[in-house]
């Protein structure tokens, strides 16, 4: 019992030590952080432990995010009341960039533009909501999202109209003394003594579970802009010389003699201004007599100075004979070939025109004033069952624009604005779908495809956009455009402009009258194994993937309608 009576109390002395030891470190802890006075170890203690991102120095998303309105005015939209998509797409950027500034806290450029689409037509009268936020940055880049809603003029409800996803880069800024746009902005003919240093952005910080979810989607997007790049860069720059090769052949057509079904409306032109001359004793008509002794009359050869042609000899007979039918109320009637719409009828492709029994407005080589109504008009131009496929060469479809980018169209940084540049883009793809399709249609944008800005453009750089449609669908079609910029004090622009942008725009068919779906029955002409028959092919998966962010938008976003 003693020695049990012993370990008992030699057991409860070790723990009563022990324990006294621990409450004696825990009272000397708390005492030395009561005792602590230094400010910075007192913030320590009482802040939150840090997450990767705060101790970057993240930013949130709020403090640079962006909601504005604008309301649709009349010199927004087309001939019909529908606004522009590249007027769209001009507000898009301008917030886009305002919140790309706010959080990279200094200047930015746009580099490039995802995938655009337009689920919902703007009328003029429309309030457009924009919101717009910094998804996800990296080390000098960022993304920034724009989402539209579209308010009915009349009714107020507000309906989902699109998104867009644009990639930002910040600016360092310039050195003391330097003028124009910034130092770190590429333009051609610029040197630099040390190679440029873009600055650091801020991290993005996602609070809410939205903002998560846009943070990892926008990491998704960046991977596949990268992949695309390195895919297409070889096939397009293929492609981007053929339609370039299509220009310089078409200036050549254009600057060549007249062609030969061109010739008797000349030759009849050049006859009765000799007959008039002769009718009317003008001097500048030269009497002569031919090799075989006929007599011949003509102008006098100074007329035709600089022409490239000598003056025409025709015979005296012939010129009687077109003075006797005169005097009989018969006088031939010519018309420039291209400058009537009577011309382009008459070319029309369709062959249900032309049949037996059909409306014409020439006859006799006369004009005749038709009334012709809505029911007569539509019987005229839509199409009827039955109508046979046309088949349009490529070369048909070809358009060209040029503007001269002046200060109204630069930016805070000085360089040709974004939304500007899209915006022309669209009227050059616009122009290129009327070629394809006769005047009852109205085409508008249903989405544009991804658009990188490899070039910045300078103020006072002279733009050239071309535009082909490289495919025809039912009611849609898809119009390739590309812009090039000319070389200060070049002498041969179209040889040595230099490449800046280019982008695939998706546009739709509309009845002037019913606003609905038209078909085309129309299918575009390539040459075999060419650059653009390759493109054309992948159209349609183009095609595929944009109904299918289309069909996701509409099902994210489409039950916010209010």
């Amino acid at each position: 019992m003693t020695s049990t009576s012993s370990r008992t109390l030699q057991l409860a002395s070790i723990t009563g030590s022990l324990l006294a030891l621990s409450l004696g470190g825990i009272i000397y802890y708390e005492y030395r952080k009561t005792k602590s006075t230094h400010p910075a170890r007192e913030v320590a203690a009482n802040k939150p432990p840090k997450d990767d991102l705060q101790e970057l120095g993240a930013k949130p998303v709020a403090e640079s995010a962006v909601n504005v309105s604008y309301r649709v005015t009349a010199d927004m939209v087309d001939e019909h009341g529908r606004m522009f998509a590249g007027e769209i797409l001009k507000l898009i950027d301008i917030v886009a960039g305002v919140a790309s500034r706010r959080h990279a806290e200094t200047g930015v450029v746009t580099i490039s533009l995802d995938r655009f689409i337009l689920v919902q037509e703007v009328k003029v009268g429309d309030v457009l909501h924009l919101s717009a936020a910094v998804n996800r940055a990296w080390s000098s880049s960022m993304e920034t999202g724009v989402r539209v809603m579209r308010e009915n003029g009349r009714t107020g409800r507000q309906q989902y109209c699109c998104h867009a996803y644009l990639t930002f880069v910040a600016l360092a800024r310039s050195p003391e003394g330097h003028s124009g746009p910034p130092a770190s902005i590429r333009l051609p003919g610029r040197k630099f003594d040390r190679p440029l240093i873009r600055p650091k952005v801020k991290k993005v910080l996602p609070a809410t579970l939205i903002e998560k979810k846009r943070y990892l989607l926008a990491g998704h997007r960046r991977e596949l802009r990268l992949a695309a790049g390195k895919k297409a860069n070889g096939g397009m720059a293929a492609f981007r010389a053929e339609v370039l090769t299509m220009s310089s052949s078409l200036h050549s057509e254009l600057t060549m003699s007249p062609r030969a079904e061109h010739s008797k409306v000349i030759s009849d032109m050049e006859k009765e201004l000799i007959a008039d001359a002769l009718s009317e004793n003008d001097p500048s008509v030269v009497h002569s007599v031919d090799p075989t002794g006929e007599e011949v009359v003509s102008l006098a050869p100074g007329l035709y100075d600089g022409l490239g042609s000598p003056a025409p000899v025709i015979r005296l007979s012939e010129i009687k004979e077109t003075l006797n039918q005169r005097k009989r109320g018969r006088r031939n009637t010519w018309t420039e070939p291209g400058n009537s719409m009577d011309t382009e009828i008459t070319r029309s492709t369709t062959s249900w025109m032309l049949e037996p029994g059909s409306p014409s407005k020439r006859m006799g080589g006369r004009k005749l004033d038709i009334p012709v109504s809505i029911t007569e008009r539509s019987m005229l131009f839509d199409d009827p069952p039955g109508d046979p496929l046309r088949f349009v060469q490529i070369e048909e479809t070809y358009a060209s624009t040029l503007h001269i980018v002046m200060p109204q169209h630069a930016n805070s940084n000085g360089v040709l604005f974004g939304g500007q540049l899209m915006e022309w883009m669209e009227k050059t793809a616009l122009i290129s779908a009327q070629r394809l399709k006769r005047d009852d249609c109205s085409w508008t944008t249903a989405g544009m495809d991804g658009l990188e800005f490899r070039e910045a453009v300078a103020i006072g750089d002279v733009l050239t956009f071309r535009a082909v449609v490289t495919k025809a669908w039912r009611s849609s079609i898809e119009v390739y455009v590309s812009s090039h910029a000319d070389l200060p004090g070049s002498e041969t622009p179209l040889s040595s402009s230099r490449f800046t942008n280019e982008c695939f725009i998706s546009l739709v068919a509309l009845s002037q009258i019913t606003a609905t779906a038209l078909s085309l029955n129309t299918e575009v002409v390539l040459p075999d194994e060419s650059p653009a028959e390759v493109v054309s092919i992948a159209a349609d998966s183009r095609k595929a993937e944009r109904l299918h962010m289309k069909d996701l938008l509409v099902t994210l976003y489409a039950k916010t309608d209010t």
